[in-house]
């Protein structure tokens, strides 16, 4: 998902227009249910599992506490709160035994007064090198790795904007994206169809194509590994 609606060209509108923050939460409820759900290690349902809210509350706080600028993405500072949140939630409950997640994960002080400068500190590298561990392994299961990434990295801008409508494209038709999960490679002849560009342009992208795809396909999960990679105006899709 991107990181505020496209109507939202200030993050002011967030804190200010009621009716504005409203619509964002009711948008970001997929990521706010995914952290959740990685979180708890199980199933969760809205209306349902209390978890849910709290951490619907917690990605509210977020908002409150966000500071643009500062070079932290909002959807990462907001992904370690609703952690932290769910983490305070449960050992209120009593029922660290079912929560499948060490807290030392994100970190030990779950304190009220958290501040992106204090993310910034404790927090922002161990993420990176969590996303980066986690797309490695990701990347495994295709047959690639990083090296072969930076290999494969068009080095004309033309050619990587043309990849990245393209992986862009796959990641969010669920009929080719299917064909990629169920096949384990890119539909190049149907992608091809669906984008229009040559099947020969994308056999030669095929490598960066599919991590790009993979990036966006998986935006819950490689915040920033996708804001390095892919433009602002490519990370579309709630």
């Amino acid at each position: 998902m991107p990181e505020w609606p496209e109507p939202i060209k200030r993050w002011e509108d967030l804190i200010q227009d009621r009716q504005t923050r409203e619509d964002f939460l009711a948008q970001s409820q997929p990521f706010i249910r995914h952290v959740a759900v990685q979180t708890c290690g199980r199933f969760l349902e809205w209306g349902r599992d209390e978890e849910l809210s709290v951490a619907l509350i917690a990605f509210d706080e977020a908002i409150n506490r966000f500071e643009p600028g500062k070079g932290v993405p909002f959807l990462a500072f907001a992904r370690l709160l609703i952690k932290r949140r769910l983490i305070d939630y449960f050992r209120r409950q009593k029922h660290n035994d079912a929560l499948p997640l060490d807290a030392a994960e994100v970190g030990q002080s779950v304190d009220l007064g958290l501040s992106v400068s204090e993310f910034r500190e404790q927090e922002e590298n161990r993420e990176r090198a969590q996303e980066i561990q986690e797309f490695a392994a990701e990347l495994r299961k295709w047959g690639l790795n990083f090296r072969d990434l930076v290999q494969a990295s068009p080095k004309h801008r033309d050619t990587r904007a043309s990849l990245l409508r393209a992986a862009n494209i796959l990641a969010f038709n669920p009929a080719l994206w299917r064909q990629v999960e169920e096949k384990g490679k890119v539909p190049i002849q149907a992608l091809a169809a669906e984008s229009g560009f040559h099947p020969k342009v994308l056999e030669r992208g095929r490598k960066y194509l599919l991590a790009v795809a993979l990036l966006m396909a998986r935006r819950h999960d490689y915040i920033y590994l996708r804001e390095y990679v892919i433009p602002p105006e490519r990370r579309t899709a709630l």
